[in-house]
Parts: C-alpha cells; structure tokens; sequence
C-alpha cells in the first residue's frame, strides 16, 4: 500500500491596487487557496477600496504557510479586513506554521489593515513576518491584536511558539523593527515586565506626513478610557507612532483598538 502523506497549503495572494477613473480599484490579483480577495467596495462616493481577506480553509495546520503581497501606485486608497480570526490549529508533528506580509506603498498611498485576532490554539507553533516599505508621502494603518489561545476553553498560553517580526521601511530606511517572541512552557507571563495580569496584545501603527499634526497626549488619554488595560504610545519621529495596549479581555481590547484606529483615520 502507498504511504499517505499529508498535504499542507500554500496560500498566496498577490494584490496590486490603482486609481482609475476617481476610485481606487484592484486592478490586479492572483490567489492560490485557501486564500482569497473579495471584489472592491466602496462607501458612496469615497475612493477609498475596501477588501476583505478570505482563509476558506477555517484555519492554519503544523507546516502550512500563507505569503501575501500588496501593492499600492500612487495616490491609491485602500482598506484591506480579514474576515475572521486567524485560527492556528496544533502542531501535533512539530512543524511550524508560517505567514508572511510584503507591501509597498507608492507616493501618497494610503492603507489601512483592520485589526482582526490571531488565536494560537494549544500547542500551536506559529511565525509571521511582516516587511512594510512605503514613501515618506504615503500613509500607513496597520493594527493587530494577538490572543492567548481559545480563552473560553480554558487555553491560556498552552501554544508551542508564537514569533512575529515586523519591519517598516520609510524611504528605504528602517525605522522600526517590532518582535514578539513567546514560549509559554519557558517563560511566566505573569512576571513584572511580560504581560503581567494581561491576557490578549494589541499594536497599531500610524505612519504618515500628516503626524506631526497629531497631539500624542490626546492620544494617550484616548487610549487610557477603559480601566481593564494597560496602554502606552510611543513618536517614533515626525511620522510614525507606535501604539500597544495589554487587556485581559478580547471585547475590550477589539473596542479599545478600534476606537483609536476612526479616530486616528479621520485625522490624517
């Protein structure tokens, strides 16, 4: 008898974005299952397209991987959402499971990526690495938000591994590298300087031209409205700050993220 082998996916999803005729339209995309786009949308007369991403496949396995590649020309406006959580399932042979995020962002493009979550299920390994290179015109949106596990399960930091690299380019030049390296059965959350009583992690970026013009205090009292999170903003320069909240629950953390995401959106 043939030895049955397991079969991993490969998902890619390439999505090349381009104002014509006073919107912003997906002029060009290739997707490999189980990735995949949804058409443009537009609210009224906005140019602005937004596009949902689809994993059909209802989560990621030990050895799956999924690559995806935007591009933005000049003067596009794009808002990319997940449709869902992005579930990582056991790693019952050891293997890891690997997405990786490249985007370019022409002159005076405009992206925003709605934050959606990431739930590592028990013994779960799991990598993402996120490159962002952009113009100095260009403005960026980015936010995420990072689970214990199946909470509601009982999963509390029982993944393997979770490791994320995030690199942002501004005219060539590296201006952040953001990394999350966790291994529960190595390290206590609950130490001073982890995660303490906190539970879920939430990041946003906002890089743009038009920073300078945000006041990061108002920011800062903004961020500070509930009284179950911990939450801190840093200016990177002149046109990018870096946000993180810590929260022990995902609905309030989900609000808190999102709320900071209009708010800052309709600034800049």
């Amino acid at each position: 008898m043939f030895e049955q082998r397991k079969v991993n996916h490969f998902g890619k999803l390439e999505m090349a974005f381009e104002p014509r005729r006073g919107y912003t339209r997906l002029v060009r995309v290739y997707q490999q299952p189980p990735l995949k786009a949804s058409r443009e949308l537009y609210e009224g007369q906005k140019p602005t397209a937004t596009v949902f991403i689809m994993e059909s496949s209802g989560g990621m396995v030990a050895g799956d991987r999924n690559e995806m590649d935007i591009k933005l020309a000049p003067d596009s406006q794009v808002r990319l959402k997940q449709q869902s959580a992005l579930k990582i399932y056991p790693s019952h042979t050891g293997e890891l499971c690997t997405q990786s995020i490249h985007v370019e962002l022409e002159e005076n493009a405009r992206l925003e990526w709605m934050p959606e979550v990431i739930i590592p299920f028990e013994r779960a390994k799991f990598q993402v690495d996120t490159t962002i290179r952009m113009m100095a015109s260009s403005t960026l949106i980015w936010g995420e938000i990072l689970a214990p596990g199946r909470e509601m399960r009982g999963e509390i930091f029982n993944f393997q591994s979770f490791r994320s690299h995030y690199k942002l380019y501004v005219e060539d030049s590296l201006i952040a590298f953001d990394t999350l390296h966790f291994k529960p059965e190595e390290m206590d959350f609950s130490l001073i300087g982890l995660l303490e009583k906190a539970l879920y992690i939430g990041t946003l970026w906002i890089v743009s031209p038009n920073v300078r013009e945000l006041n990061v205090r108002d920011l800062q009292e903004l961020m500070h409205a509930e009284s179950d999170t911990q939450a801190s903003v840093t200016k990177l320069n002149d046109y990018a700050i870096h946000c993180r909240w810590l929260s022990k629950e995902q609905r309030t953390l989900h609000k808190e993220i999102n709320r900071m995401f209009l708010h800052v959106s309709n600034l800049i």
